[in-house]
């Protein structure tokens, strides 16, 4: 392109590529793309070339009210689907599974059966929700507890430490499982039943918003600290049975990998209506490692759908930037309301007005529990 193409925004960008990518004539698309740029080389083309181009790109259906755009539609996160895998022993205090992962079970607890409201989000005007029972997403937690230098002259310090926190989160249920500095994998609250590990949350994948991802999601948490700055938060060991956890969880349950997220991703608090309530794992979760694609790229959905903020604070934890999905949901709800001729802070209080309507409706038919943050 010559010196005078515009460079779009990455919100803007990423609708451009997503109706480029859907116009089938070729000339059609460079005509698109040259004329959206600016590129003076879109004067070559006739004005009936221009004018069916246009034609034949408003066929395209629009993506509605730009909110339905989720970045795996428009950039390429697509990952290796995992690898089957099943149980091979259940020893009552143990599990193993196919890919070496081992579930120790002497911590495990249980509170109530999982259920809850999922929104259809192409039809975010109705609050009606579908009931769902099977675990829909993971959530990455870090423990924030007190570590020792892990080193071998401080062995017996990290046992002490590491039997006082798995003591500590199953009186509290707090998560799924806990993955200590050792590597080692403990249930703490069985995966048919709730755990309070998410409290007021909020994420969305291609087709369903979820509101209160205790039960919508299992938590996973690492024996960790996350601190601005501070990139190896995991050992080897924990990295390992990680992964091998996540591959099981998402080969039993059928989890897309959009669906794995860190808690920061999705904590909200609803009284200031900003996002980062708990801010483990705002920076340098090893996605790759997982098996998963960068989903800091991924639009962060409280924001993209229902209008949340953030102050400087959650940016200091996730060491002084915003991810790129933070960013595009933030540019996607200023395009939304420049098209409806709106400030971006009033169009964000229609859409925090939304949540907090469907967190009403949850509440109602007792599909969403007042706790979880608050026992933490």
């Amino acid at each position: 392109m010559s010196g005078s193409a515009k460079v779009p925004g990455l919100a803007r960008a990423t609708v451009i590529e997503w109706r480029a990518r859907r116009i089938a004539d070729p000339l059609c698309r460079l005509a698109y793309l040259r004329g959206v740029t600016g590129s003076d080389g879109g004067k070559r083309f006739g004005r009936w070339t221009r004018v069916a181009c246009g034609l034949a790109l408003l066929l395209i259906p629009l993506i509605p009210a730009r909110e339905a755009v989720l970045a795996p539609a428009a950039v390429n996160l697509q990952t290796e689907p995992p690898p089957e895998v099943w149980i091979v022993e259940a020893a009552g205090d143990h599990d193993s599974y196919s890919n070496g992962l081992r579930i120790e079970n002497r911590y495990a607890t249980e509170t109530h059966r999982r259920w809850y409201g999922v929104f259809e989000r192409g039809r975010m005007e109705s609050d009606a929700f579908e009931r769902r029972t099977d675990p829909a997403g993971i959530v990455y937690h870090a423990t924030e507890s007190d570590l020792a230098p892990f080193e071998a002259e401080e062995n017996a310090r990290l046992q002490r430490i590491d039997e006082a926190l798995l003591d500590y989160v199953r009186r509290r249920q707090s998560y799924h499982f806990v993955v200590d500095r050792f590597g080692r994998v403990y249930r703490v609250v069985a995966e048919s039943d709730t755990a309070y590990h998410a409290g007021h949350s909020v994420w969305a994948d291609r087709q369903w918003v979820y509101c209160n991802l205790n039960a919508a999601f299992l938590g996973i948490a690492y024996e960790a600290r996350t601190e601005a700055g501070q990139e190896a938060a995991l050992d080897e060991a924990q990295i390992r049975a990680g992964r091998a956890l996540t591959d099981m969880l998402r080969s039993r349950y059928r989890i897309p990998p959009e669906n794995c997220v860190t808690h920061a991703q999705v904590s909200v608090n609803p009284r200031n209506m900003q996002i980062g309530y708990h801010t483990d794992w705002a920076a340098h979760f090893p996605f790759e490692a997982m098996g998963l694609a960068d989903n800091y790229r991924l639009p962060v959905a409280c924001v993209l759908l229902f209008g949340f903020g953030y102050n400087a604070a959650f940016l200091r934890a996730a060491d002084g930037r915003a991810w790129a999905g933070l960013t595009f949901a933030e540019e996607a709800v200023a395009e939304q309301a420049a098209a409806r001729g709106l400030s971006s802070a009033g169009y964000a209080r229609l859409l925090q007005k939304k949540y907090r309507t469907k967190m009403a409706a949850l509440h109602l038919t007792g599909a969403f529990e007042e706790i979880g943050d608050e026992q933490k």
